[in-house]
């Protein structure tokens, strides 16, 4: 009896033999294709009709080929299209370029990448529509609606969904090879393409590896850096990704090997600080990424820790908010200070490094994890600054306002109140606040850091400063102790100020001052990291309170009425989030998605919660201030942490025994010390019970290193320099950053004459230089600064026994009248050494420029003054500086 065949098996099978009619018509379209091209000489040749004609076939047939048999012959026929049909005709063009691409040329390449682009468009259109793959929220050129089959095999899905996955990459590199044809092109195409991939298959690290060619010229290497790390720690990784890393990694150490193991303060400019501090950087995660033995590894972390500390400060004077969450920047190499979105990639690099070494039970996780800490601490404290400073700086109300009490924290505690037993509920009783004041002002004055060695520059505005100056003055001519002694009682007196000021100012302008914190998205990201690894946090506890007590400071300041209902601009169920914190992602945390490190806390987050709610920028701040209380909340139930927090005032209060703290400190330093002496390198301990205090004392090694030297500083005699500095319009010119930097110190008394103000005025027309230092001058003047104040109108002098020339131009009239300024003031106080110096931002003043008849620097020591390079000066202090550190 004849066997008869089912229909189905008889499509099946001849819908197979059509596929292997098609691979083999377009394998012998490939070889035609590169017979033709191998035979071009110029670039011309690779454009020719008739070779168009064979590439626009040879694109059909694989198309076709693609979707007659998506499994068996979907991935060769992605990768013949690409290499044949696109990839090698771009490659040969660059082969043949000779010194520059001819305007023919650039025509002539240009459309065929654009061809390219539009082709795969279409195969991703295509792609949608054969396989209903809902891409709405995934790609920004998506067809709406279904179509197609509605019975897709879960093979054939799957390939789908790569190969959407794979069109993204290749429109990003088609975009890629027009930067590299024509410069000026701008690159956010390229970076568009590679973040929707990414975006759409976050395992993948293909698009990191593209984007980190990309990159090449941004932020020093740092970028590129950034994004082959997230390739290595994908599930699906690139295999020439480490070579490319380590290529990065060489050069990188070839450019710090050029640099002077000093900075010369004369050249030395934000720039350089900003290269030496990466390039460090880089060689750090270099040593720990693929566990190289290099001696003095700690001591390379303190000088990258005091590059960082450096470019803060900087960063600080001159203003930085860019968000690290945003659109890629695309933008040559032109960064000439430390922006968020370096900060951003910089933690998460050190995270990176971190999972790594743990992964591989290497010795040096705990100083990449020591290391780690001191950048948090840093940050907490520069964000704890910006915070207390732009508080101060708002105008009071005449009316004292009463705010509403914050709920937040309550809310997450009742959260998961059942959940616990009754020795967490007895920890969470209150504790004494660190700063003694009624009730009426203590809602917040664990917020305020008392011990803080570089809190804001300025105080409040009700207060009458200069009325208060003289006798502030006049206990910095005393001694330099005095000094010391006024700046730690102006400290307090700052952060009650901040304290008053909290209480009355509007919870709009408070959430817009926290808003424009960007370094909260990498704090956020350390605060994940630790609610996982709760043994760091452990550690911090036993050795020392001193991150958890800025911590604590930082929660407190951000610890605003977020249920309040005159927030405008929210449309947010402000109890929904708080009861929903975990689920809900925010920018930063879409950007790390995949990452292993912070599995934990992505874990039960709802990645498509922005898609069905949307969230603006004012939503995702509020969002973020309910993950920060929850990490309070966090730190709250351990009890190795000393922090409570306190339901009748609404603050977190860090319990401080400072005996106890001085003491672990120096016994880690000491312990880290011996190490590096005896091995040349800090060797950590096993990750065993054993060990475990060890351990922790590594864990808070160099910030720990930096709280000695500090606590140090307090106690050694100071190196003499002047207390009272006096500028030139040079020096406010031209080193405005420098003059930012002595006026936070608070450790002089910057005081600007009448005649640098003239002159100020008399180039503002000329100079924008000039301009914006007078709108600094005016700010700084309008807030009230007892450690920076401008000339009086008594306080000028004739120099006796000294003949002024008779015929003087604006620049000697000048100098004269500041050097005047200068010997009232050195005569107000006989007898003292070194009271006065006079700061110089132009080299050829001090060596007399064209006046050969008058010398300002022998007017000035005839009259007892000091006078200096600014540069010269600025150097001197910062190496006292680091010396007494």
């Amino acid at each position: 009896m004849k066997k008869v065949k089912n229909s189905t098996d008889i499509h099946q099978k001849q819908g197979l033999e059509q596929s292997k009619k098609l691979y083999r018509s377009t394998t012998e379209q490939a070889k035609r294709l590169d017979d033709a091209r191998s035979c071009a000489r110029t670039i011309s040749d690779l454009f020719t009709p008739n070779l168009q004609m064979q590439r626009r076939k040879f694109c059909e047939y694989c198309e076709r080929l693609i979707f007659s048999d998506p499994v068996l012959y979907g991935k060769k026929g992605e990768e013949l299209l690409w290499r044949k049909g696109h990839y090698d005709v771009v490659s040969t063009a660059k082969k043949l370029k000779k010194k520059e691409y001819t305007e023919n040329e650039i025509c002539n390449i240009l459309a065929h990448i654009n061809s390219g682009i539009g082709f795969y468009h279409h195969m991703i259109s295509k792609l949608q529509c054969e396989f209903n793959l809902n891409l709405t929220h995934v790609i920004d050129f998506s067809m709406g609606g279904t179509y197609g089959k509605s019975d897709v095999r879960t093979e054939c899905l799957e390939w789908a969904n790569l190969s959407v996955h794979q069109c993204l990459i290749y429109l990003g590199d088609l975009n890629r090879y027009k930067l590299e044809i024509n410069p000026k092109i701008e690159a956010t195409l390229a970076f568009r393409y590679y973040l929707q991939a990414i975006s759409f298959k976050s395992d993948h690290g293909m698009p990191h590896n593209q984007m980190g060619t990309l990159a090449m010229n941004q932020n020093k290497f740092l970028d590129a850096v950034y994004h082959y790390m997230r390739c290595l720690a994908c599930t699906v990784s690139f295999d020439g990704t480490t070579n490319n890393l380590h290529s990065l990694f060489d050069k990188n150490s070839k450019y710090l090997e050029q640099l002077p193991m000093e900075p010369n303060p004369d050249t030395n400019t934000q720039d350089d600080h900003l290269k030496r501090f990466i390039s460090r950087f880089l060689l750090l995660i270099d040593i720990w990424y693929f566990n190289k033995k290099v001696a003095k590894v700690y001591s390379l972390c303190h000088q990258t820790y005091k590059d960082l500390e450096e470019c803060l400060q900087i960063k600080t004077s001159n203003g930085s908010c860019e968000s690290p969450t945003g659109s890629e920047s695309v933008e040559t190499d032109l960064t000439e200070q430390l922006n968020n979105d370096m900060i951003f990639k910089m933690i998460v690099i050190c995270l990176l490094c971190i999972s790594k070494l743990q992964k591989t039970n290497q010795h040096q996780v705990s100083t990449a994890v020591a290391f780690t800490l001191a950048i948090y601490s840093q940050l907490v404290q520069n964000v704890t600054n910006h915070i207390q400073e732009s508080v101060l700086n708002y105008p009071l109300p005449e009316v004292e306002v009463k705010i509403e009490q914050n709920g937040v924290v309550k809310d997450l505690l009742k959260k998961n109140k059942k959940k616990r037993n009754a020795s967490q509920l007895r920890r969470r009783k209150a504790l004494p606040v660190e700063i003694e004041s009624d009730d009426s002002e203590g809602e917040n004055d664990d917020g305020i850091d008392s011990d803080s060695d570089s809190s804001d520059s300025f105080v409040s505005d009700s207060e009458n400063i200069l009325a208060e100056s003289s006798d502030d003055e006049t206990d910095v001519k005393k001694s330099d102790d005095s000094v010391n002694d006024e700046n730690n009682d102006k400290n307090v007196e700052d952060k009650i100020d901040v304290i008053k000021k909290l209480k009355r100012m509007d919870v709009n302008d408070m959430l817009e001052i926290i808003t424009e914190q960007s370094s909260l998205q990498a704090i956020k990201i350390i605060n994940d990291w630790l609610m996982q690894d709760t043994e760091i946090i452990k550690s911090c506890g036993t050795s020392t309170r001193s991150l958890l007590r800025q911590i604590t400071n930082m929660l407190n300041l951000i610890n605003i009425n977020i249920k309040s209902t005159k927030i405008s601009g929210i449309k947010l169920d402000v109890n929904n989030v708080i009861k929903n914190e975990e689920k809900i992602p925010l920018s930063e945390d879409i950007v790390l998605k995949g990452i292993d490190i912070l599995e934990k806390a992505h874990k039960n987050m709802d990645w498509n919660y922005l898609h069905k709610h949307g969230m603006n920028t004012k939503e995702e701040s509020v969002t973020r201030i309910v993950k920060f209380m929850a990490f309070g909340k966090f730190l709250t139930g351990i009890e190795e942490t000393g922090i409570t927090f306190d339901e009748r005032k609404n603050v977190f209060v860090c319990k401080c025994d400072e005996n106890d703290e001085n003491k672990a400190t120096n016994s880690v330093v000491e312990d880290l010390e011996m190490q590096e002496g005896e091995s040349g390198h800090v060797i950590s301990d096993k990750f065993d019970d054993k060990d475990q205090l060890m351990k922790m004392k590594h864990m808070g090694q160099l910030w720990l290193a930096s709280e000695v030297r500090a606590l140090e500083n307090r106690v050694k005699g100071k190196a003499s320099l002047s207390p009272y500095l006096v500028l030139d319009a040079d020096a406010l010119i031209k080193y405005t950053f420098m003059v930012k930097h002595f006026v936070q110190s608070r450790k002089f008394i910057v005081l600007i004459p009448s005649a640098v103000v003239q002159a100020l005025d008399d180039l503002k027309r000329e100079q924008s230089e000039a301009r914006d230092a007078i709108r600094w001058l005016e700010s700084q003047f309008h807030r009230g600064n007892r450690f920076f104040r401008a000339q009086r109108p008594q306080e000028r002098a004739a120099i006796p026994f000294i003949k002024y020339p008779k015929k003087r131009d604006k620049e000697m009239s000048m100098y004269i009248q500041i050097i005047e300024c200068c010997y009232y003031l050195a005569e107000q106080q006989k007898g003292a050494a070194n009271l006065i110096t006079l700061l110089i931002g132009n080299q050829n003043v001090l060596s007399n420029g064209e006046n050969k008849e008058f010398s300002y620097v022998g007017l000035a020591q005839s009259a007892g003054i000091s006078i200096e390079s600014i540069t010269q000066f600025y150097s001197k202090w910062k190496k006292s500086y680091k010396t007494r550190r």
